[in-house]
């Protein structure tokens, strides 16, 4: 990979972290996630419940 690639990944990693704070997850929960990404948090279980996107 080139640098300027490797900074646009950066900057995409950054970004992505940066928009689940805002969503109300802590680190802790992100970097479980990252650990682990087909096991759900209980935070994310009431995000989906409470996200009028994710209604039937």
């Amino acid at each position: 990979m080139h640098q300027t690639d490797l900074e646009e990944l950066d900057t995409e990693w950054i970004e992505l972290i940066m928009n689940a704070r805002k969503m109300g997850f802590t680190m802790d929960e992100i970097r479980a996630f990252l650990r682990s990404p087909f096991q759900t948090t209980q935070k994310s279980q009431n995000s989906a419940e409470n996200d009028p996107c994710m209604s039937p």
